[in-house]
């Protein structure tokens, strides 16, 4: 493809970078499962996936719910998976409960974990942390053995945790912490990202701002550099006169070494409607490391380049009827080739344990 450059200073200290505006490839819906809201499966309530990762050696679809042990012990789940060209589906096969340091499920409102890759054999789990109440917890990355026993924690840099919890003017917002977390196609790095920007950083986006939020890049398990990738504006969609609106990246996986695919969530709480972006973003040589920097503000820094790719609202009408509207999607990940060597995407949503949701999983094919 071709590649158009299109700069745009922005407070005269942030670059922003695009592909341009042909998306380099297409996503078409293979198709889509859904899951009601208080479903049970071996004791607990089926609910909060918010990320998901494919076990091709077992072909088990693995999903991380952010249950914080309040419904039932926090834990993942896997499902048996068939998924060629034509169909989609997935069959609930076990729930494995996640230990802590001791050998015991966690505490309730000890551990908020919010996506899940495999690394070495070994599951990689992030947690979002606490900060509105006492104790706040830090934001981890933590490593589990496949049976769900926990084996150590990653380091997090200083910068993205709280100092001061509910009163903490620099880390990571409130629920707005690791959400977004990738392995490298040959296992030796992986990436996580937050969801909103560290305090220091800036305000969250809005109709009129976008914001910065930070990429952690590991290699042997230590961090080794960061980068920023811009958010979108909150669309300015106006009830009564009002536009309310949040948004954040929740969830990352990785093309190649320096390519992914990104999920930009959005929701308008006075439209009752959650927006669903996928964006493709590329780390270049002109990408600044911002690893350094404990604050981007007044720094000149370029971020990652970002071209859109898809928006799901494009593919309601294929999807199951009764369930025609996007949900909260927070997880992706590749799924088997095809027969005809396209990758397949899975994304999964997250249903808050509301009633007014339901858990949605989708399956998509790439055409290059």
């Amino acid at each position: 493809m071709k590649r158009i450059i299109a700069i745009a200073l922005v407070t005269n200290t942030i670059i922003f970078t695009t592909f341009g505006t042909q998306a380099s490839e297409k996503f078409r819906l293979i198709g889509d499962q859904n899951y009601q809201t208080g479903e049970k499966f071996k004791e607990t309530e089926l609910g909060g996936l918010s990320g998901l990762v494919f076990d091709a050696k077992k072909n088990k679809l693995l999903v991380i719910s952010d249950d914080k042990s309040e419904k039932t012990d926090a834990r993942f789940y896997e499902f048996d998976l068939k998924l060629d060209d034509k169909s989609f589906s997935l069959s609930k096969a076990d729930v494995i409960t996640l230990k802590n340091q001791d050998g015991t499920p966690f505490p309730k409102d000890t551990a908020d974990f919010e996506d899940i890759a495999i690394l070495n054999g070994d599951l990689l789990i992030t947690s979002e942390g606490r900060i509105n109440k006492s104790p706040p917890l830090d934001p981890e990355v933590l490593v589990f053995g496949r049976d769900g026993k926990y084996k150590f924690n990653i380091d997090v840099p200083e910068k993205f945790k709280p100092m001061k919890g509910i009163e903490s003017k620099s880390g990571v917002r409130d629920n707005l912490a690791f959400e977004a977390l990738t392995v490298s196609n040959d296992g030796k790095e992986f990436w996580v990202g937050s969801e909103e920007s560290l305090f220091q950083d800036g305000r969250t986006s809005g109709p009129k701002h976008a914001s910065i939020v930070r990429l952690i890049q590991y290699k042997d398990s230590k961090p080794v550099k960061e980068v920023a990738y811009h958010l979108e504006t909150v669309p300015s969609v106006s009830v009564a006169g009002l536009v309310v609106g949040v948004t954040g990246l929740s969830a990352i996986v990785a093309i190649d070494d320096s390519t992914f695919y990104s999920i930009e969530r959005i929701y308008l709480p006075l439209a009752r409607k959650t927006i669903v972006r996928i964006f493709k973003f590329k780390i270049t040589d002109k990408t600044t490391d911002i690893s350094t920097m404990d604050a981007i503000a007044s720094k000149k820094i370029t971020t990652v380049e970002k071209e859109l790719i898809a928006n799901l609202d494009d593919f309601t009408s294929s999807m199951s009827d009764q369930f025609k509207v996007v949900d909260n999607v927070e997880g992706i990940c590749f799924g088997p080739k095809l027969a005809n060597g396209h990758r397949t995407l899975i994304m999964v949503s997250d249903n808050n344990f509301s009633k007014r949701q339901r858990t949605q999983f989708l399956a998509f094919e790439i055409i290059p």
